[in-house]
């Protein structure tokens, strides 16, 4: 009986829905599809899991500007003869875009595209029709265009993500959030208040070139309000806004009060800024980015400082202007940034040839900042591999080389105590190779180096360590640890300071300019320093300094320093260097500040000289650099010492018997 009754109510529900007249504003074609699609419960489920609802309100419908239409002028593929029948949707966006382009039955795309700013939204395709118009309850444009509000009318397209490509292939967002701009200090204006020549009638469309120029112009809206005047009140931020557009810093639509940004934490306060592209001019016309990457900041060593820590003359009420004379003159006031925390390490880096070369203007020359960086200062690592390529960026060559070293293998064998750069050349304190004194890098690791030598280096028949001492001043550790060629290398030393004569002392010394000091050393002019000209050039140095030539024997090209082998190939053949024929090339080495010495070839012939004797005294390499005036006076010496004690004895023998009478009285 339940059942009964149940069934019965049912199809009296059916009768009376299907007698109920609707409007007879709507056609027959309507009535029908409305008594389905009028039930508020029908919805459909998509293969993407979403919901699309089937419920039509047929009174809104009927006041729409489409409703005197029957459903098949939009719906040309369904009939009451096929309908309802399964059908396909993968998601609403899909469906949307299939069905908004049954528009084009009756609105041409011709016709879409004549309102100019219509036609580019068309165009591009990127919002579809049913998004902005809606599906069924469309409106007149003049009606609606009269009941919109103005923010309302702008947000109808606004609220999409649209873009705009530029000339130059960059493309900028139009899109608008509405919550945001009721959040912000503009949140009580209309859009008009400063987009002026925009109205419901009237949407110019303009042709900007690149975002730099779009946000040029869009910031000049802001002086409207914000004069030049105001600005001034406050030095710094007028100083930015000559380098960077004011929606750099505060943005399109979401301005926030002062009084909000200055509520925020310090280094977020700071980055309301800097994050931006902003730059600062120096005053020689350089530029330099002062954009601070929040995640560099995050991923530093220095992650828990404040801005402040570092930047102590600025806070959230101060922002001094300061102005540098070039990205140089910034380079070395950063410094003292680092020296409030790190003056051990500043202290030996302003002692280095690095900080030399910066001083005479190579702007290549590392300091603080080129190779620890800005604001992603890493922690120091432990992998020598990437510690040194910070120095093969501008050491390439030496980096080559030292990839086919036994260093570079004990590194790649994971060898706890292998070097790298710094631990030969320090970190800070770099100095020149001639003057810093490389042969106590090696023994910091090789420690039983001169008991190991002592074993084959010696003089038999003593086993004296300054045998080996004797060697190890005048030779590099390179030299026989290389198989690569050498040279022999006169350094122009100053004995009175313990250091290198610079270039720049040696033209004091002549009174003239540094370009022309070459042609002091080489008079003339053949590319290499003969003999007398050494001579000549030492007697005019000697005379007004304390300077003489201090001697070793080294590699010929630089980076083949760092070609170091297995001690199996190390050279232990004297014959090597003390042999007559040796082909060793010869230099006068003169350095220069902050920059690599000059080297001028040298006549193999001037070691082997006269002239070369009250100049190089403490270097003197037998046979190599034999010097045949001092071979006959040795050898005259070598005789003399034996003919004395020779003739002593062969007179007392034949004197023997006449003083032996003399002894005994005839």
């Amino acid at each position: 009986m339940r059942g009964i009754l149940i069934g019965s109510v049912i199809i009296l529900c059916f009768l009376i829905s299907y007698f109920i007249p609707v409007k007879d504003a709507v056609s027959d074609d309507v009535k029908s599809c409305l008594r389905c699609h009028g039930m508020k419960t029908l919805s459909k489920q998509l293969e993407n899991g979403q919901s699309l609802s089937l419920y039509i309100d047929g009174a809104k419908f009927e006041k729409s500007v489409h409703g005197a239409m029957d459903c098949s002028s939009c719906h040309p593929d369904i009939t009451l003869k096929n309908h309802p029948k399964p059908k396909k949707i993968a998601d609403k966006k899909v469906y949307t875009k299939e069905f908004s382009k049954n528009c084009l039955i009756c609105h041409p795309q011709d016709s879409l595209t004549k309102p100019k700013m219509h036609g580019e939204v068309v165009k591009k395709g990127e919002i579809l029709c049913a998004e902005c118009h809606g599906s069924h309850y469309i409106n007149s444009i003049k009606e609606w265009k009269n009941k919109a509000s103005f923010n309302d009318y702008c947000l109808t397209c606004h609220q999409f993500n649209m873009t705009k490509t530029l000339p130059n292939k960059e493309k900028i967002s139009l899109k608008v959030n509405e919550q945001e701009i009721k959040n912000s200090v503009h949140g009580k204006f209309q859009c008009l208040v400063c987009h002026a020549d925009f109205s419901k009638v009237k949407h110019p469309v303009y042709n900007y070139k690149s975002k730099t120029e779009y946000r040029t112009q869009m910031t000049a809206i802001c002086t409207k309000c914000h004069t030049d005047k105001e600005l001034q009140k406050n030095p710094a931020h007028y100083a930015l806004t000559k380098t960077a557009s004011c929606i750099e810093c505060h943005g399109y639509h979401g301005v926030k009060p002062v009084k909000t940004v200055k509520s925020l934490p310090e280094n977020q306060y700071c980055l309301k800024c800097h994050s931006s592209s902003i730059v600062m001019k120096m005053k020689n016309g350089e530029t330099l980015s002062v954009q601070v990457k929040e995640g560099d900041l995050l991923s530093s060593v220095h992650k828990k400082l404040k801005c402040t820590d570092c930047h102590k003359e600025f806070s959230t009420t101060q922002h001094p202007v300061r102005n540098f004379d070039s990205v140089k003159d910034y380079r070395a006031k950063a410094k003292d940034v680092c020296n409030n925390c790190h003056q051990e390490a500043v202290k030996k880096y302003d002692m280095s040839i690095h900080a030399e070369a910066l001083k005479k203007g190579n702007q290549q020359s590392p300091d603080c900042l080129k190779c620890h960086g800005y604001h992603k200062v890493a922690l120091i690592t432990k992998d020598k591999n990437a510690s040194s390529e910070l120095c093969i960026k501008c050491h390439s060559e030496s980096g080559q080389a030292f990839k086919a070293s036994v260093h570079q293998k004990a590194i790649n064998d994971g060898k706890q105590n292998a070097p790298n750069c710094a631990s030969c050349h320090n970190s800070h304190d770099v100095l020149p190779t001639n003057i810093a004194k490389l042969g106590d890098s090696c023994t910091k690791c090789h420690k039983d180096v001169k008991t190991s030598h002592n074993k084959w280096l010696w003089n038999p028949p003593l086993r004296l360590t300054t045998f080996v001492d004797a060697h190890f001043n005048s030779a590099s550790c390179v030299g026989c640890h290389t198989n690569v060629n050498k040279a022999i290398y006169l350094t122009l030393f100053d004995r009175a300071k313990t250091k290198p004569l610079t270039e720049s002392e040696v033209a004091r010394i002549f009174g003239i300019d540094i370009k022309d000091v070459k042609g002091k050393v080489d008079y003339n002019n053949d590319g290499k320093i003969g003999q007398k000209e050494l001579w000549q050039f030492m007697s005019t140095i000697k005379a007004k300094s304390n300077a003489n030539l201090s001697g070793r024997i080294d590699v010929l090209n630089p980076s083949d320093a760092h070609k170091i082998e297995p001690k199996s190939k190390a050279i232990k053949d004297c014959a090597a260097c003390h042999n007559p024929a040796a082909t060793f090339a010869a230099k006068l080495e003169i350095n220069r500040e902050g920059e690599k010495s000059i080297k001028f070839a040298l006549d193999s012939k001037a070691l082997n000289s006269v002239y070369a004797i009250p100049n190089i005294k403490d270097f003197y390499v037998l046979a190599l650099t034999k010097i045949k005036i001092l071979d006959i006076l040795f050898f005259i010496a070598l005789l003399g010492g034996i003919a004395i004690p020779v003739g002593h004895i062969t007179l007392r023998i034949l004197t023997a018997p006449i003083r032996r009478k003399r002894r005994e009285g005839k």
